[in-house]
């Protein structure tokens, strides 16, 4: 019996010395990168970097890491035993987009519609259909949020400033809706684990974006990461309004 054991360790000592955790660091050209996903593909585990650009995970010798983002190459590198005495260093590469900078000045930017002739009705078409389709809306959380009286802060977004007669159309609810249905990439599943928006805010976030006024050619495919730009910088804005009107930073 004790032979046996021992001739069990002795074959699962080499696998636990073998793999271990390995530290590393991830930069672009110009500072270091947090929320990287870092990928063990050998090992099937995932991890991120923190705020600094530092990675920690589990890897053996002969492993591929494989570094992602959005808004970067993805990247592969199999483990070797050098990896284990430094810590490594990942540089990744921008995506470029071949088309010109999108210049946006103070002539063509896109700004909110008239306040006199457009938010009139807004408030009460928001709330109406609040009560009318609340399976859009979901439930809210536990700790409960008053959709209606978010949404009429959202309305008062609208009416900061006019706009032109001859300015590019803003993206509106309708098209965001009907993009999210019909996207194979940017949907559902998208808003929840990317852009960490609660499925049942999914419509308020909509009528966040459209009272942000984007640029409505950043909806053309030649333009997308634009719009994900757009989407990733309005969802962080989105959760800390959201934060401030439960904590009644916010006023009606």
């Amino acid at each position: 019996m004790k032979s046996t054991i021992y001739l069990f360790i002795f074959y699962l000592f080499p696998l636990t010395i073998n793999s271990q955790s390995i530290q590393g660091v991830i930069y672009d050209a110009e500072s270091k990168l947090k929320d990287i996903k870092v990928s063990n593909i050998s090992k099937q585990i995932t991890t991120y970097s923190d705020d600094a650009g530092n990675f920690s995970i589990n890897a053996s010798v002969n492993d591929t890491l494989v570094f992602y983002s959005l808004f970067y190459e993805q990247k592969k590198q199999v483990i070797t035993k050098v990896d284990f005495e430094n810590k490594m260093v990942i540089e990744l590469k921008k995506i470029m987009n071949n088309l010109d900078e999108v210049v946006v000045n103070d002539h063509s930017k896109t700004k909110a519609f008239d306040a006199e002739e457009y938010t009139t009705d807004l408030k009460v078409q928001i709330t109406e259909d609040i009560k009318n389709n609340p399976h859009l809306y979901g439930q809210a959380p536990s700790y409960g949020l008053d959709f209606i009286g978010i949404a009429s802060l959202i309305v008062k977004l609208f009416k900061k400033d006019k706009v032109k007669p001859d300015v590019i159309e803003p993206i509106n609810y309708k098209q965001l809706d009907s993009l999210f249905s019909k996207d194979k990439f940017l949907n559902d599943k998208f808003l929840v684990n990317e852009l960490k928006i609660p499925l049942e805010y999914k419509p308020l976030f909509f009528e966040y974006c459209e009272a942000q006024n984007m640029n409505g050619t950043f909806l053309n495919e030649a333009n997308n990461m634009f719009l994900l730009e757009e989407l990733f910088k309005y969802s962080k804005a989105f959760k800390t309004f959201l934060s401030d009107y439960e904590q009644g930073k916010i006023k009606e």
